[in-house]
């Protein structure tokens, strides 16, 4: 195969509307979307390297930190607000996201107005044996059993005297009693419970704030 395009500096390569490295015929190319088709322009190995290992720096800080405040603010907006050019920031938040860096973009709901308002953290010890019976339970299989209850918020393990921590959310406290005695208790995996209702929520956050302070 010839190609006949010439090739990108990386700055020309970081402007364009890039999507990821590809290689073809052992040349390493940026795709680049013209219309319904790609053009694909050869870049140095060395370049391609650079470009697909580059770490996270302070302007991906700034944009994640903007994302988190607002995950639908367009690419002119984040690029005003960190001084890049939108193709620049476009190609930043595409290599973010094809590193896992963002999972994913969501909403975040009000539980007060949704039915949700009984917020509750429970301790829960694991039973490994079962007596009468001679398969060894697993923590694992536990918190992936218990993670798929769609009154459960968060499923942690611990160190300590606790084996797991549930964030549990319910309609009211009849609603969170029915969640913990009929149907956690009834686990074979669940020896002991401690249930901590909150009384009051002055901050809850996925964020992960001083990104870039």
């Amino acid at each position: 195969m010839k190609l006949e395009f010439p090739i990108l500096s990386f700055n020309e390569a970081m402007d364009a509307s890039l999507f990821s490295i590809v290689s073809l015929n052992r040349l390493y190319c940026f795709p680049v979307k013209t219309g319904r088709y790609f053009r694909f322009f050869p870049i140095s190995f060395p370049m391609a390297e650079k470009f697909s290992d580059s770490k996270i720096d302070s302007t991906d800080l700034k944009i994640l930190s903007l994302l988190q405040e607002n995950g639908k603010m367009s690419n002119a907006e984040l690029a005003k607000r960190v001084g890049r050019s939108i193709s620049r920031v476009h190609t930043r938040v595409k290599n973010l996201q094809s590193k896992n860096v963002i999972d994913k973009f969501t909403v975040v709901l009000d539980p007060k107005k949704l039915n949700r308002e009984t917020l509750a953290f429970i301790l829960v010890t694991v039973r490994y044996r079962v007596p009468g019976k001679s398969k060894v339970l697993s923590q694992r299989e536990f918190c992936q059993t218990i993670a798929q209850h769609h009154l459960v918020q968060g499923v942690h393990v611990l160190s300590g005297e606790y084996d797991v921590l549930l964030k549990v959310r319910a309609k009211n406290i009849e609603a969170m009693n029915s969640f913990i005695v009929d149907y956690l208790r009834e686990l074979p995996e669940v020896d002991r419970t401690l249930t901590m209702f909150a009384m009051e929520t002055y901050y809850d956050s996925l964020d992960l704030r001083g990104l870039n302070s």
